[in-house]
C-alpha cells in the first residue's frame, strides 16, 4: 500500500463518496433508502481499488492502448497440432498457436526498426527448431547476436551439427556456397540473369538480356555434357576470355563428339568470330572478344564480384558444404549474412541469388511425394526483405506451400515492396494469411495496413443543444404590460459508419513488443510478444559459434578456368618486345 499515492481530484471525490456511505448507514439516516449509499460506495471503492491495484497491474498485465477485444486462439495446443506460439492476447491473456498447416500459408510482418520485428521472429524460430523443423535466416543487416542466438538455439535442442553459416563478411567463420551447383542449365542461368536489372520498356536492353540468357545457357550445357563442375568466377572468365571459350570447344567436343551440346556450342561460338577471309584482321577466324564483351560484360562483372575478395573464399568452390536443396530436406538450420550496409550492391544481388536457388528447391520439392517432403514445413525467415526483393518473390509466395515451405519476410514499410512493383507488393500480400503488424512509422504505410486490417460498422453519436430568450414590452402603453420568455432544447442522434477496425494512428502508437494481428482476413487480435533471453551463464556453457565443416570429396573434375587465367591472357600485348642486341663485329674488338 506504501507504493499507491493518492490525491488530486478523482482521489478525493473516491474517499468523499465512501465517507457519504459511511455516513448515509449511520443510525441518524435509519430508515432512510440505502440505494444512494450502496452507490456511493460502489464508485469510491472501484476508483481507490484500481489506483490500489495499479502497482501490480503496471508490472504484470499486458497493457494496450486499443480496445481490441481478441478472437479465439486459431490453434489449440491441446489437441496435438503442430504448431507456434505467437505471444499473448491484451484482452484476457491467453495464448494465441497458429498450426503447421495455415502457416504454410505464411506470415508477413511489417514494422518500423526496434520494435519487435526480430524478436517475434526469435520467438517462433527457438520453437521451431525445437520442434525439429528446418530453418533458412536471411539476415538483412548482420547482428552477431543473430548468428550466435541460432547458434545456441540449436545447441539448446541438440541441433548444433545441423547449424551451417554463409557469411561473406567472414569467411574465416562461414561454410562455403556453389549458387550454380544445383539445377538444370535454365534453372541456373535464370538464377544468374536475376542480377541484372528489369528490362521492361527498354528493347535494346531486353534484347542484349535475352541474349545473355541463352549464351549462358549454353555454357553451362557444354560444361555439363564435359563432365566438369563449375563455379561462378568459372563462368565470369569464359564470358570475357576467348581462349577460355576455345578451351570449352576441345573439351566438349572430346567428351560427346557430335552431341547436341557440342553443337549448339559451336554455333554459339560462331556468332562471336570475326570474319576468317579477312586479311586485314591478323585475328580473322577468331572469336571477337568485344563483341563478346558486349554482350555479356554486364553479367561477367556481376559475377565477378562473387568469384574474387571474401565472396569468392566462399564460393569458389567445387565441393560446397551448403546445398540448399539438401538443407531443406534434412531439415537443416542455415543462416545467410547479406553485408548490406558495407557492400549494398553486392548483397542485394547475393540475396537475389539465394531466393533464385530457393525457388529450385521449391520446384524439385513439388516432384517429390508428399511424405517425402520437409515435416515440420521448412521455414524461411527474411529479415530486412526489402534490401534483397525481386520480382521472382511472388512464385514463392504462390508455390512454396506446395513444396511444404513457409515464407515469412519482415520490411519496415510497404514501400520496400512497391520499390520493385505495385504488383509485387500487392501478390506479397494476398498471399500472406497471417500478417502482423507492428508500430508503423509512416503514415502511408500505416493507411495501407489499416485497410489491410479493415472496416467495421459502428455507430456515431451526435448531441447538440440550444438556449434561447426573448422579450417584448408596448412602447405606446404606459401601463407595464410586456412578456418574457425563454427556452433550451437538448437533440441527440445516431447514425451507422463505417470505421477502421484500427486506425493509422492506433498503429503507429503501438508499444515495443506489441503487434495487431489479422489470421486468414477476419480474425484480428492485439498481441504481446514475450522476448526470448539466453542468460549469459548459459550463453557461457554453451560456448562459441562452432562452424560445421564437411570432409572434402576427391576426384572432383573441376572446370579450372578461373586457375588458368594466366595462360588465357596475352602478356605480351602487356609488355614491349626485348630487343635483340647487336653482336659485334670482329674489327670492332680488341
Amino acid at each position: 500500500m506504501l507504493r499507491t499515492r493518492l490525491g488530486g481530484t478523482l482521489d478525493t471525490a473516491a474517499l468523499t463518496a465512501l465517507g457519504g456511505s459511511a455516513l448515509l448507514s449511520s443510525p441518524f439516516f435509519a430508515g432512510e433508502p440505502t440505494v444512494a449509499s450502496l452507490a456511493l460506495a460502489t464508485a469510491g471503492s472501484a476508483w481507490l481499488s484500481e489506483q490500489y491495484l495499479s502497482f501490480w497491474r503496471d508490472r504484470n498485465a499486458l497493457h494496450s492502448k486499443l480496445a481490441i477485444r481478441s478472437d479465439k486462439s486459431p490453434m489449440d495446443p491441446k489437441k496435438g497440432e503442430g504448431g507456434l506460439l505467437l505471444g499473448y492476447s491484451t484482452f484476457d491473456g491467453s495464448p494465441i498457436w497458429i498450426d503447421y498447416e495455415n502457416l504454410m500459408r505464411h506470415v508477413f510482418i511489417i514494422g518500423q526498426s526496434g520494435v519487435g520485428k526480430t524478436v517475434a521472429a526469435s520467438l517462433l524460430m527457438y520453437q521451431h527448431i525445437q520442434n525439429g523443423g528446418g530453418l533458412l535466416f536471411i539476415d538483412g543487416k548482420i547482428d552477431a547476436d543473430n548468428i550466435r542466438q541460432i547458434a545456441h538455439f540449436c545447441a539448446l535442442a541438440g541441433r548444433e551439427k545441423e547449424f551451417r553459416v554463409i557469411n561473406p563478411d567472414d569467411p574465416d567463420q562461414s561454410n562455403t556456397y556453389n549458387p550454380v551447383y544445383d539445377g538444370d542449365p535454365d534453372e541456373q542461368a535464370s538464377r544468374l540473369l536475376s542480377l541484372i536489372p528489369s528490362t521492361e520498356g527498354n528493347p535494346g536492353a531486353d534484347h542484349y538480356k535475352q541474349e545473355a540468357a541463352q549464351g549462358v545457357t549454353t555454357l553451362i550445357m557444354a560444361l555439363r555434357r564435359a563432365g566438369l563442375v563449375y563455379h561462378i568466377m568459372d563462368l565470369s572468365v569464359l564470358l570475357q576470355s576467348a581462349q577460355a571459350l576455345e578451351e570449352l570447344k576441345t573439351k566438349v567436343e572430346a567428351a560427346a563428339p557430335g552431341s547436341e551440346e557440342a553443337i549448339n556450342y559451336a554455333l554459339f561460338l560462331e556468332k562471336f568470330r570475326s570474319p576468317a577471309n579477312d586479311p586485314r584482321n591478323p585475328n580473322a577466324g577468331s572469336v571477337d572478344v568485344k563483341k563478346l564483351k558486349d554482350t555479356f560484360g554486364g553479367i561477367g562483372g556481376r559475377l565477378f564480384q562473387f568469384g574474387t575478395g571474401n565472396y569468392g573464399r566462399i564460393m569458389k568452390t567445387y565441393d560446397p558444404e551448403v546445398r540448399l536443396y539438401d538443407a531443406i530436406r534434412k531439415n537443416q538450420i542455415v543462416y545467410v549474412a547479406l553485408p548490406t550496409m558495407g557492400k549494398d550492391i553486392s548483397a542485394e544481388n547475393f540475396g537475389k541469388i539465394v531466393i533464385s536457388d530457393l525457388r529450385t528447391a521449391v520446384s524439385w520439392l513439388q516432384k517429390l511425394p508428399k511424405e517425402d517432403r520437409p515435416w515440420p514445413p521448412y521455414m524461411c525467415f527474411c529479415d530486412e526483405a526489402g534490401a534483397y526483393v525481386g520480382k521472382t518473390w511472388p512464385r514463392l509466395f504462390e508455390q512454396a506451400r506446395s513444396a511444404q515451405i513457409f515464407m515469412m519476410p519482415a520490411v519496415q514499410t510497404f514501400a520496400n515492396f512497391k520499390a520493385v512493383s505495385d504488383d509485387l507488393a500487392e501478390m506479397v500480400k494476398g498471399n500472406s494469411w497471417t500478417k502482423v503488424y507492428f508500430k508503423i512509422g509512416t503514415q502511408a504505410s500505416a493507411e495501407e495496413a489499416a485497410d489491410e486490417i479493415g472496416m467495421e460498422t459502428g455507430v456515431a453519436q451526435t448531441l447538440s443543444g440550444g438556449k434561447n430568450e426573448s422579450s417584448s414590452a408596448n412602447i405606446a402603453n404606459p401601463a407595464p404590460v410586456g412578456s418574457a420568455g425563454d427556452g433550451t432544447n437538448l437533440t441527440a442522434s445516431e447514425k451507422e459508419e463505417e470505421c477502421y477496425r484500427v486506425s493509422p494512428d492506433e498503429l503507429k502508437k503501438l508499444d515495443k513488443g506489441e503487434a495487431v494481428m489479422t489470421y486468414g482476413g477476419d480474425l484480428l487480435y492485439n498481441i504481446r510478444i514475450p522476448k526470448l533471453d539466453i542468460t549469459k551463464t548459459m550463453q557461457k556453457r554453451l560456448g562459441t559459434v562452432r562452424i560445421n565443416h564437411k570432409r572434402p570429396a576427391y576426384g572432383i573434375k573441376g572446370a579450372d578456368f578461373f586457375a588458368n587465367v594466366p595462360r588465357y591472357l596475352d602478356l605480351s600485348a602487356a609488355r614491349p618486345t626485348p630487343k635483340k642486341e647487336k653482336r659485334p663485329k670482329d674489327s670492332d674488338t680488341d
